[in-house]
C-alpha cells in the first residue's frame, strides 16, 4: 500500500484544480467569438420586432391592456402581442 504525505496530496490537488481552472478558460476562449457572431445577428432581428411593437402613448398602452383582458376572458389563454398600431380618426 502507497501512502501519501500531506504534501503529496496538497500538490496533486493544487495541480487538479489548476487544471480545471486551464480547461474552463480554454473553453471560455473557444466560445467567446461564437457568441459575439451570434449577438449580431439577433440584434438586427430585436430591432425589427421592436418596432413594430413600441408602444408610444397611454392611450396605446389602454388599448392594449383592454384587448388583453378581453382576449383572456374569451378564450382563457395567455395572450401574445404580436404587433401594435395606432389607427387614426381619419380612417374610422
Amino acid at each position: 500500500m502507497i501512502l501519501f504525505t500531506f504534501m503529496d496530496g496538497l500538490l496533486f490537488s493544487l495541480l487538479s484544480v489548476f487544471l480545471v481552472i486551464l480547461l474552463i478558460a480554454i473553453i471560455i476562449i473557444a466560445i467567446s467569438p461564437l457568441k459575439k457572431l451570434s449577438n449580431t445577428k439577433e440584434s438586427s432581428n430585436i430591432s425589427k420586432e421592436e418596432s413594430s411593437r413600441e408602444i408610444k402613448d397611454d392611450d396605446m398602452m389602454v388599448a392594449l391592456l383592454v384587448a388583453s383582458i378581453d382576449y383572456i376572458e374569451t378564450t382563457a389563454k395567455e395572450p401574445y402581442l404580436k404587433s401594435i398600431r395606432e389607427i387614426s380618426n381619419e380612417n374610422l
